[in-house]
């Protein structure tokens, strides 16, 4: 009867074992995709003939500031995701 014991509790443990792993795997969190806006790339400013060179550096500026904005925006969106997600696993 001792083993017989012994063989329950082992198949038991290595049951709860499986069951932790299973449930880890399926209980994982998907995240939501990425937004669109945050793979594009910064515009690029090329000067123009007849253009002074401190209107070229305004377009620059202009373009620089919207791919700040585009990248704060998906920055702000992911740390609201993995804070809401955050906490004991």
């Amino acid at each position: 009867m001792a083993i017989l014991a012994g063989c329950a509790g082992t198949d038991l443990k290595r049951l709860n074992a499986a069951a932790e792993a299973k449930g880890k795997v399926q209980a994982r969190i998907d995240l939501p995709p990425y937004p669109a806006g945050c793979g594009e790339t910064m515009g690029r400013v090329y000067p123009k003939r007849t253009e002074k060179p401190r209107n070229t550096q305004l377009r620059w500026e202009f373009a620089a500031d919207t791919q700040d904005a585009i990248n704060a925006r998906c920055a702000q969106f992911y740390r609201d995701v993995q804070t809401r997600y955050a906490g004991p696993r």
